[in-house]
């Protein structure tokens, strides 16, 4: 008995020890620059019935929306920095046309102690936007990628919030929310 209950929770004790680990505290380098690389997902992803397995999208079928929540802590030190996104393509498609990366502007932020932001999913996609009277790009309904933070300022408050809600092939999504709150880590810059 002793031996099946260990067998049950021992990967679960290992599992909460490396989500602990991840979320200790790192700091950016002094005077050197500071990276904080965020994964997000967006939109709809549709079903695609001529999928044959081990076929797969990219997400399963329904709504993503990624929420990238900023907070300068620190009492008195104001934190300038620069934010971009990259859409990843799958490695098939990346083979196909390397040159499809779409890669953002920069966009410069600066937050005040003890201040913080949010970027969204429609803050992302206005990254990808150019100034007008320049037309919108032609992202598609559904967008995955790295929003990228990067400066000489000092260690950050970053986490991510990633909601889902799951779609049947024939319905919106209507199915059960989802919803995951990550820490982000900072590492040295170039």
């Amino acid at each position: 008995m002793f031996k099946r209950i260990w067998h049950i929770t021992a990967p679960i004790g290992v599992f909460a020890a490396l989500q602990c680990a991840q979320a200790q505290a790192q700091t950016c380098p002094v005077g050197g620059a500071c990276i904080y690389s965020v994964k997000f997902v967006c939109g709809d992803q549709s079903a695609n019935p001529n999928l044959k397995l081990p076929s797969e999208t990219p997400v399963k079928p329904g709504n993503y929306a990624t929420s990238i929540n900023i907070h300068n802590f620190h009492l008195d030190q104001r934190a300038v920095f620069s934010k971009t996104a990259v859409i990843a393509p799958t490695e098939a498609d990346f083979e196909k046309n390397p040159n499809q990366i779409q890669i953002s502007q920069a966009r410069s932020i600066t937050l005040l102690p003890h201040q913080a932001i949010e970027i969204d999913c429609s803050d992302i996609v206005t990254l990808f936007t150019p100034p007008p009277p320049a037309p919108p790009p032609s992202l598609p309904a559904f967008i995955k990628g790295f929003v990228e933070l990067s400066g000489s300022f000092p260690t950050l408050s970053v986490t991510a919030v990633y909601t889902a809600q799951a779609a049947t092939a024939a319905t919106a999504p209507s199915g059960p929310v989802s919803i995951e709150v990550v820490p982000v880590q900072p590492f040295a810059g170039p």
